[in-house]
């Protein structure tokens, strides 16, 4: 059913997951007797590949698109990787102006582990630009009224219209930190360095944006010399 309503299966596994946790709070407390019947489910299969990455021509578009508060948040997240709710709730006490570092601190970052972010030559200059602007406040990034953002769907409603005015289709937020990764890595960046960055807990989940690189292209391409192949 929940499927049937657009819901995606991790969403529908995290609300599984939930309600088990639930039941059994609820047996142990004998506020429910019998078995936990979400125990036997099998959970559904989830598809955690890359859905979407945003070209450099679509970046120009959307930038373009975007008002003012929303386009120093996309730049962020196509230079940093960094999570919505990291961006969003990043303060001036982690930004290091002088050594050029974000630092997310364990509460706000989702793998629960501190990680320190350097910053290119664009993210440079759009913090020194922000400080410019907010650094009196708490938070680096405001809203269009000045204020800070209560939380993570602060921006759903800017960004969407944005995407729509630059004719851009199926892309999420979080997708800009997929395109961040993806081209760190088509760049020649280190995977080790790139997973750090991410916050990635394994670096098998940052293998996901690895490509075959020229010695493995040259390889199959050798298999080129065989002139006709077998005939079925």
């Amino acid at each position: 059913k929940r499927l049937g309503e657009g819901k995606k299966p991790a969403t529908v596994n995290r609300e599984l997951s939930c309600l088990r946790s639930l039941i059994n709070v609820a047996i142990k407390r004998d506020i429910y007797s019998g078995r936990n019947p979400v125990s036997g489910m099998k959970f559904l299969e989830e598809n955690n590949q890359i859905e979407r990455i945003l070209t450099l021509e679509e970046e120009v578009r959307l930038l373009n698109s975007s008002p003012l508060h929303l386009k120093p948040i996309i730049i962020t997240a196509l230079n940093t990787g960094l999570r919505k709710s990291e961006i969003l709730h990043l303060k001036w006490e982690n930004v290091d102006l002088k050594n050029d570092i974000v630092t997310i601190q364990v509460e706000s970052s989702k793998n629960k582990r501190q990680k320190r972010i350097p910053l290119n030559s664009k993210m440079k200059a759009l913090m020194n630009s922000l400080y410019a602007i907010s650094g009196t406040t708490e938070y680096v990034f405001l809203n269009s009224r000045g204020m800070p953002f209560k939380d993570y769907n602060s921006i759903k409603t800017s960004f969407s219209n944005a995407c729509k005015k630059a004719h851009i289709t199926g892309l999420r937020f979080h997708d800009l930190r997929h395109s961040c990764a993806s081209r760190m890595v088509e760049n020649g960046a280190n995977i080790v360095a790139v997973s750090k960055i991410l916050g990635h807990s394994t670096l098998s989940i940052t293998m996901r944006y690895l490509h075959p690189d020229k010695s493995l292209i040259e390889a199959v391409e050798a298999l080129n010399i065989i002139k006709e192949g077998p005939k079925f």
